[in-house]
Formats: C-alpha cells, structure tokens, sequence
C-alpha cells in the first residue's frame, strides 16, 4: 500500500552482564566482541535499506547497536527512553539457589498476573504500559518512512504481543536473541497507526538457521550469573 512504512526492530548485540569485578544488575553494559560482530551483521543486512529514522533507547548497548547497523549514514540516533528495558530489582532477599535459577530461566511463566515482575524489579503491566506509549508516539509520527529501532528483548517482546494481539501470556514464546532483527510493516497516520503486519521474526543475520542457539537468553543469563 501506497502509505505503508516499515520498522525494522532489533535487539541489541550481545553484552556481558555478569563479568568479573563487575557489579551484579549493571543496567548499562557495552556490546562485547561477539555484539559488536552481530551489531555489524546487521548493518550488512540492512545496506540497502532505505532507512530514514534512527532511534534508541540511550543505553550504550542500543547505542552501539544503532550505529554499527547504520553503517555509512549520517543520521542521527534519536532516543526513546520509554523503550528502555525492564527494570530489574533486587536478589539479597533470595537465599535459595533452585528459587533463583526458577526466578531467572522462568521469568516469564506468569508475566501475566497482575503483580508480576521481571526479576524482582519493575512489573509487567507497568511494563505494558509505558512500551505501549512510546511505541504509540513513534509510529504516530509523520517525519519517517522506513525506521531502524535499537532496543531490548523484553521490550521487543512487548511491542511484539501487542502487535500479534496477544498479552504478557506470550512472552514466553517469544524469542529475542541478541542481535535480531524483527520486521514490521506500519499503516495509518496519527493515533489510527498500527502495526499491519509482523514480517519478520528474531532473525539472526550472523546465524540464520540458529545453529548451536539452544539457550533461550534467559538460560544464557543464569548461566552468566553462575559462571557456569
């Protein structure tokens, strides 16, 4: 269609969160050397993409992101700050080590009861909420065509359900590895633009057919937080 623009959502590259020396909870890591491989990955994919907008969240790791998948443009990387990812809270009242495993590798079984939180800290309806507005205020601008947005894997999960009509029952189900890149295809103008349709799914350009990709990232973070 004639007025039909296009979102190219990406998580970001791949961080360490849990290195040593570091401070458990860091909640803004820069891209790794496997993150910056991947944030470049995207940047081949995307060469030829008629990109008119570029935003982040203002995390370093979306920063990163955006201008390694930018490539040779000049654009500038706005930010979104409502698109931040979830808040993670505090562990010092967990002393049991299967109920922190469950809390890490089973965040999102029951994201959708009302009093949920994302690993002790912000809740998902909260979460539902704010991402639902700061998505609402970008695709109802006028001043892109073809937007490239930096973001996060619980966050993307959220613009996801929303877009597919689903709630945080569906988080579970979906994957946001780092690095990936999700496709949506936006029509209507103002407060009546929404997502038409989902094209594209966490599509890893540095690994396209996942190979060796078991893990889901929450595995991947309990792993790093043990230093299995």
């Amino acid at each position: 269609m004639k007025n039909r623009r296009r979102v190219y959502l990406a998580r970001h590259g791949e961080v360490s969160y849990f290195e040593p020396g570091q401070e458990p909870g860091d909640h803004d890591p820069a891209l790794n050397e496997a993150g910056v491989a991947q944030a470049k990955a995207l940047g081949q994919l995307l060469v030829k993409a008629p990109i008119d907008l570029a935003v982040c969240t203002g995390l370093r790791r979306t920063q990163q992101t955006a201008r390694l998948a930018l490539g040779s443009r000049s654009l500038p990387i706005g930010v979104i700050e409502g698109l931040s990812e979830a808040k993670t809270g505090s562990f010092q009242d967990i002393d049991n080590f299967e109920d922190m495993e469950t809390l890490f590798t089973r965040a999102f079984d029951n994201a959708q009861d009302p009093d949920a939180r994302f690993l002790t800290g912000e809740s998902y309806a909260a979460l539902w909420d704010r991402v639902a507005a700061a998505w609402a205020g970008l695709v109802s601008r006028s001043d892109w065509t073809c937007a490239f947005v930096a973001c996060h894997g619980v966050v993307n999960r959220t613009i996801l359900a929303q877009a597919l009509g689903a709630g945080p029952e569906i988080y579970r189900r979906i994957e946001q590895d780092p690095g990936c890149l999700n496709v949506l295809d936006i029509n209507g103008e103002g407060s009546n633009a929404r997502v038409d349709y989902v094209r594209l799914m966490n599509f890893t350009p540095y690994n396209a057919t996942k190979a060796g990709m078991l893990e889901t990232t929450l595995e991947t973070l309990w792993r790093q937080f043990t230093g299995d």
